[in-house]
């Protein structure tokens, strides 16, 4: 049977180290880390009385068989399974199915999730209504310090008042169909952004004032993760940022940024896994206790 969590639930898990097995889900952090999350905190989380995370789980008795668990990004209208935990593929859709219903009545317009590229698991979340939008590349190494001259370029630190700009920059590298995934308005792409962990560092470079590039390095434990983001029309600011980046380790790279492949991988950094994006939109009635959804 498929409930959402209880505080008992949780509680329950906690004193038994559940969900054993593998998270197949594959959250930035899960990546960078090469390890997995630990159940304690993300139990902890799960306590707490914030409404920021829902977990529905399969009993079988007092026993818990599997598990999936969502959490806001950046804003309340955009989720993410970065938790699941099955005994086979068949608990997928009823899983998935509840988690995304869970989410929707919080308030969530889209919901993410990464799974490993070749993962059975693509063909399973698409029988719910996700879709991939992109995929991606993990790079890790140690790249070198290569020219870092600029002249036409300011650097600066994000600023709150960069975000229109940002946004701007989005909409000129991104394209249109992965943009229908993640965000077509700011408010939407605002709120897909994943969430700080840590303290990330962000600089963003601008010419006659407009943005045209973004770099965001965010420390996990002893590795740091990097992203990346280079105006089409000024390829000469993703050069730049990546060359100053040279000591972040792990980068996500998304297959519509191959330029950024192709210049880490020339500073030496290996491809350690691919995955694929997947996004499903949803509009859940808060007031009905029945599935509905509707495909945006």
């Amino acid at each position: 049977m498929i409930t959402e969590f209880r505080r008992s639930d949780a509680l329950r898990c906690m004193l038994v180290d559940a969900p054993g097995g593998a998270n197949l889900a594959a959250p930035t952090e899960s990546i960078v880390r090469c390890r997995p999350l630990r159940n304690s905190t993300f139990w902890a989380q799960s306590l707490g009385r914030s409404s920021n995370r829902v977990t529905v789980g399969d009993w079988n008795g007092v026993s818990l068989s599997g598990l999936a668990s969502a959490r806001v990004r950046s804003g309340i209208r955009s989720w993410e399974v970065d938790r699941l935990h099955l005994k086979d593929t068949g608990q997928t859709f009823d899983l998935l199915e509840r988690a995304v219903y869970s989410a929707g009545c919080r308030g969530a317009e889209r919901v993410f999730l990464r799974v490993p590229y070749d993962s059975e698991l693509v063909d399973a979340a698409r029988k719910v209504g996700f879709f991939p939008y992109y995929t991606e590349v993990h790079l890790a190494g140690m790249g070198e310090l290569t020219n870092t001259s600029v002249t036409e370029f300011s650097v600066g630190h994000r600023t709150p008042t960069d975000l229109q700009g940002l946004f701007q920059l989005y909409c000129a590298a991104t394209p249109q169909e992965v943009r229908q995934g993640i965000g077509m308005t700011i408010d939407q792409w605002n709120d897909s952004q994943e969430p700080a962990q840590t303290q990330r560092n962000e600089s963003v470079l601008k010419l006659d004032g407009r943005i045209v590039g973004w770099r965001m390095c965010e420390p996990f434990g002893k590795v740091t993760a990097g992203q990346t983001l280079g105006h089409p029309e000024h390829p000469d600011s993703t050069r730049y940022l990546v060359s100053i980046s040279y000591q972040t380790q792990n980068w996500l790279v998304p297959n519509y940024q191959q330029n950024v492949s192709e210049l880490l991988q020339r500073q030496g950094l290996q491809e350690l896994g691919r995955y694929t994006m997947l996004i499903k939109m949803v509009s859940v009635p808060v007031g009905s206790r029945d599935y509905s959804y509707v495909e945006a």
